[in-house]
């Protein structure tokens, strides 16, 4: 049994999600990640870690590797060649990448919206133009104008997606994923699939599907994007990994990634062999939990009236609409009810704010008795 329920101080960790509020009464729901403890499987594992002396400059543990593999098949009966695998610090950091290793400057890179913010930065940063996408609110779920995107990769030599997405909670059903994947091989668009919060499912029914697995072609065309950080809580000690099958994208990508990235700390590596090692209960443990955290938000806030908020299928994010509130500056007022919650224009949508309830359920109780009065 893992234990979800203990609330923990983290108001002198130099938490960023805590430490925005210190001095205050204000309790943060903002920043993705968990104010749980992370597992003891990947905590045991850095301290072995820690039993040498020296935590020098590190190549990729051949185990990590192999472990990485076998957790794709585990999960996604994805069959990855060891080739495909590119290790890095962090999937910003591969989103980066990724956009440099395509096309030239002043191409189009596509971006369906709301999006986690860094997303939004990263066209213009890498000498691309951002061509922006906004999702559809049908049948009470954000789904993709696909119609919309196919005309706009035309031009574009990269998509960014965010796949479960970030903010909204939609885990992208199959058929979703095969129908982007086949417009972006038309239009020769190489899709870029950041899939870090692949272990948060809450929906059994809409399980995540990679969607390098969908085709031999989409394979192609894809470069997928994936760490443990999201899932076994420990984004402090950042690593990730790249899967690229097309050879051309994939030397592309490691040539600018050399020249960009730094390696991954001793620490970060332990922590992610440790976590993609995992077969205990634990995912299952924390869905089960998560699933209650997020019926209890979704009902509360659609009583509520005024707000709407779409069931999340995956991830510990809603996505809740305040625009019936008419209000200039969302944040500030959540604040001065004690809610700290992430505005919805930093993803590219205003009047929405996201609310992570990855939490102890009395602090989410606590929460949620502020919103309501807010």
């Amino acid at each position: 049994m893992f234990d979800f329920s203990t609330r923990l101080n983290r108001k002198n960790s130099d938490s960023i999600k805590w430490s925005r509020y210190r001095n205050t009464d204000v309790l943060p729901f903002w920043v993705a990640d968990m104010d749980f403890a992370t597992p003891k499987f990947v905590l045991d594992a850095i301290r072995h870690r820690l039993e040498h002396p020296i935590l020098g400059y590190s190549d990729i543990p051949p185990e990590l590797t192999q472990a990485f593999i076998q957790w794709a098949q585990r999960h996604f009966n994805w069959s990855i060649q060891e080739e495909w695998v590119l290790w890095l610090p962090s999937v910003v950091g591969g989103l980066n990448v990724a956009v440099r290793a395509v096309g030239k400057e002043d191409d189009h890179c596509v971006i369906p919206i709301p999006i986690y913010p860094p997303f939004l930065t990263i066209p213009e940063l890498n000498q691309r133009i951002p061509i922006l996408s906004n999702l559809i609110l049908e049948n009470n779920r954000w789904v993709m104008d696909l119609n919309d995107i196919e005309k706009k990769t035309e031009q574009a030599s990269t998509l960014l997606i965010s796949n479960p997405q970030n903010p909204t909670g939609r885990a992208y059903s199959k058929t979703e994923l095969q129908e982007l994947g086949n417009l972006c091989v038309r239009n020769n668009t190489v899709i870029v699939s950041d899939e870090i919060h692949w272990g948060i499912i809450l929906n059994p029914a809409t399980p995540h599907t990679p969607i390098a697995t969908i085709s031999e072609a989409i394979s192609q065309q894809t470069i997928t994007l994936i760490s443990h950080t999201k899932t076994y809580n420990i984004p402090g000690e950042s690593c990730a990994v790249a899967v690229i099958n097309n050879p051309e994208i994939r030397e592309s990508f490691r040539t600018w990634g050399t020249g960009m990235l730094p390696i991954c700390s001793p620490l970060a590596l332990a922590g992610a062999t440790a976590s993609f090692c995992d077969t205990s209960s634990y995912l299952v443990e924390l869905n089960q939990y998560l699933r209650d955290n997020r019926d209890l938000l979704v009902t509360a806030v659609n009583d509520i009236g005024t707000l709407h908020v779409t069931k999340p299928e995956a991830t510990y994010l809603a996505w809740i609409d305040v625009r019936n509130l008419s209000l200039a500056d969302p944040i500030t007022h959540f604040e001065q009810h004690g809610l700290g919650l992430y505005d919805g224009s930093e993803f590219g949508v205003p009047g929405f704010v996201r609310f992570n309830f990855a939490v102890p359920r009395l602090l989410l109780s606590e929460g949620i008795e502020r919103l309501l009065i807010a």
